[in-house]
């Protein structure tokens, strides 16, 4: 009995901090993340070719020195694309649209520009915040605490319909992933499919995230990757913005 009471707790807990696909709305962005794996240099042209497949609006990858030596084929087609040096390309982003604002943030003193936000405006006149972030593994204690108060304190700033994407090295479940969403207004998937490690496929633990608060959901998503050489599966995710 106290099994399934907690169950139920935690059943609830979820539904507070979570929300639906809302196929019924027309998306009007189309959003790709992927942590790549920094040393998996061989597939970069791959992971390139697989994403600009899916035409998406935004590109986003973390541990994205795997791609670095591999972005000819988003010339011409992405009029923003964030700086990107060698060896230090932690987070990459690039955007069909020249965003507003743009802007990087040092979340911890391991590694720098693990996090990024864009303000962006589409043609249709709908603008957004997109924030793309990459933490650390939660037990890093003293550290990985920090960063996350960094982080809420960013998605609280965000006033206007936002969208977040990342590597959170965190389950929705877990207590970091619990205090960032009861923190925010942020919400995530009621429903994610695993995205770690990706021999599991949807039954592995999911990691990576989409987020959304003001008005911005989810529409749809699909998770790709099995095969470009990251532990990680990416994601497709269609958004409609209020």
């Amino acid at each position: 009995m106290l099994a399934l009471a907690a169950g139920g707790q935690q059943f609830r807990a979820h539904q507070k901090i979570s929300l639906p696909l809302a196929p019924e709305q027309t998306a009007d962005v189309r959003l790709i993340f992927m942590n790549a794996l920094g040393e998996n240099e061989k597939n970069g042209a791959r992971i390139i070719e697989t994403a600009v497949s899916f035409d998406p609006d935004v590109i986003i990858f973390a541990e994205s020195s795997a791609v670095e030596d591999h972005l000819e084929p988003l010339d011409g087609l992405y009029r923003f694309l964030s700086p990107c040096a060698e060896q230090e390309c932690e987070l990459l982003v690039a955007s069909k649209e020249q965003p507003k604002r743009f802007w990087t943030l040092p979340l911890n003193p391991f590694w720098d520009d693990r996090y990024a936000v864009a303000e962006l405006e589409l043609p249709n006149g709908k603008s957004f915040f997109l924030a793309a972030s990459h933490l650390l593994k939660p037990w890093l204690s003293g550290v990985a605490e920090s960063e996350l108060e960094k982080v809420i304190a960013q998605y609280n700033w965000f006033s206007g319909p936002s969208v977040v994407v990342g590597d959170f090295n965190a389950a929705p479940w877990s207590r970091a992933m619990l205090h960032l969403l009861s923190s925010t207004e942020m919400r995530t998937l009621r429903n994610p499919k695993g995205t770690w490690p990706t021999w599991a496929g949807d039954y592995g633990v999911p990691l990576d995230h989409v987020l959304v608060k003001n008005g911005a959901r989810v529409v749809s998503i699909a998770y790709f990757g099995e095969n470009l050489g990251s532990n990680h599966r990416g994601f497709v995710a269609d958004i409609a913005l209020p």
